[in-house]
């Protein structure tokens, strides 16, 4: 099996749903004065890192950026998290 290497959503177009998602969180927790983002170490960390960054420039939120650290091999294993 061949991939054809379809491109799904651009640069341009990422950007747009990342700044869309961190407007619903804001929205929904703008009575908050800090909220957790946590990502699952990899790109779901990464993900988080871009959100923090919009949520800083669009909110006064206090953001806490946690890792989660989880065996993707086996998931119902022990979760740690960069937050004691």
């Amino acid at each position: 099996m061949t991939t054809s290497g379809n491109i799904i959503l651009n640069q341009s177009q990422i950007s747009q749903k990342i700044r869309r998602i961190a407007f619903q969180i804001y929205e929904t927790n703008s009575s908050e004065k800090e909220i957790i983002l946590a990502g699952i170490v990899g790109n779901g960390y990464v993900f988080a890192e871009k959100l923090m960054v919009v949520l800083q420039e669009i909110s006064n939120l206090k953001i806490i950026l946690c890792k989660v650290n989880i065996d993707k091999k086996k998931p119902l294993g022990p979760v740690s998290t960069s937050i004691s």
